[in-house]
């Protein structure tokens, strides 16, 4: 091999070699303290040995910039849940240390975020926060990374770090339940991908609801996207086009954004909600409680959730080892003005066939 020609290691590569975390070898590169004389030399040894050289850019911007990225990685950054959780757990880092929360939006696309991660490691973040974490692809990646990470509101069968979730069962549960309760008995479904563990276990949790009260759901009655507003609308736009001998009086949303959307096209067309149609959701973003909105919806409780994913990730970044933890938030239901017992009669409304588009 010619002069120059050396192999880059990343952080994480030099850590796994030294068998310590990435904060350590950063500490110990970067003479901070919490690192013993003989470890430390340990790791400068190695280093040298691997001709081991921070990522440029970051370099030249210091020490403590490399130190204190953090990735934050959502499947839609317009989603006002995600910029909430992002703004909540960049206050908490920013309090205990030179931190930086930097978002990354893969719009759902598992090949997009597969290259976030290894450009994270490469980069020499120092920590990662994956919202959108589901496939196996991603799962092997995970394992095999040494960064300190945080699981948010997704479950990966085989990954035993820490993460925060939401008991997204339970919440589909309560959504169905509240609907069952006001004495709907035909009910419908807007679900995100299953492949999503949130989406999948809503979905399960709201079966075993009308499950339990003799209801069943019908296979017209349910519709799949992704969960972005433009998709919310287009399903509702789906839902009003669908010729039905007996409509839905209710329908579940997988989460506030796509609600939105889907109530947008039903007003449009001229349909009265709660009056005509019910509908319910996930998440309460900000929007859910304002005037003209007020959508009835199932809390996340996004600040405990910011405050244990913040907490966890600084108890990995500062060297503590210690066991694995798995955080499930309760969810809280809220009720506000887009839910309400049904009426006698549900006037088919048509939308202009101009407007008409399928999922």
């Amino acid at each position: 091999m010619a002069d120059g020609d050396h192999i880059k290691y990343s952080i994480s590569e030099v850590a796994q070699m030294a068998g310590v975390s990435p904060s350590t070898v950063s500490r110990a590169l970067n003479g901070k303290k919490g690192v013993g004389n003989e470890q430390r030399e340990k790791i400068i040894r190695l280093a040298e040995k691997l001709g081991y050289q921070p990522n440029s850019l970051l370099h030249s911007h210091g020490a403590a910039v490399r130190k204190g990225l953090i990735a934050l990685i959502v499947g839609d950054i317009r989603n006002p849940f995600y910029t909430d959780l992002e703004y909540r757990i960049q206050r908490i880092l920013s309090a205990n240390g030179d931190y930086m929360v930097v978002v990354f939006n893969t719009e759902y696309a598992v090949d997009r975020e597969l290259a976030i991660l290894k450009m994270a490691e490469r980069s020499g973040f120092s920590g990662i926060i994956m919202v959108t974490a589901q496939s196996e692809e991603l799962q092997e990646a995970l394992a095999g990374s040494s960064m300190p990470k945080v699981l948010v509101n997704r479950i990966l069968p085989s990954y035993r770090g820490d993460s925060v979730l939401t008991d997204n069962f339970q919440a589909g549960y309560l959504a169905a339940m509240h609907l069952i309760d006001l004495s709907h008995k035909n009910i419908g479904y807007v679900r995100g991908p299953l492949i999503s563990s949130a989406s999948f276990q809503r979905f399960e949790g709201f079966q075993q609801a009308l499950s339990n009260f003799g209801l069943s759901i019908r296979e017209e009655n349910i519709f799949d996207c992704d969960l972005m507003f433009e998709s919310g609308r287009r399903c509702g736009e789906e839902f009003l086009a669908r010729d039905y001998k007996d409509r839905p009086t209710a329908m579940v949303v997988g989460n506030d954004s796509a609600a939105l959307g889907f109530i947008d096209a039903c007003r449009k067309a001229g349909v009265s909600i709660p009056e005509e149609l019910s509908v319910i959701s996930f998440d309460d973003i900000v929007y859910s409680s304002i005037e003209g909105i007020n959508l009835t919806t199932v809390s996340q409780h996004v600040e405990e959730m910011s405050r244990e994913t913040a907490r966890l990730l600084l108890r990995q970044l500062e060297g503590n080892a210690v066991k694995p933890e798995r955080i499930i938030i309760s969810p809280e239901l809220i009720v506000r003005g887009t839910t309400a017992a049904p009426a006698s009669t549900w006037q088919a409304h048509e939308i202009p066939k101009t407007d008409r588009r399928s999922v």
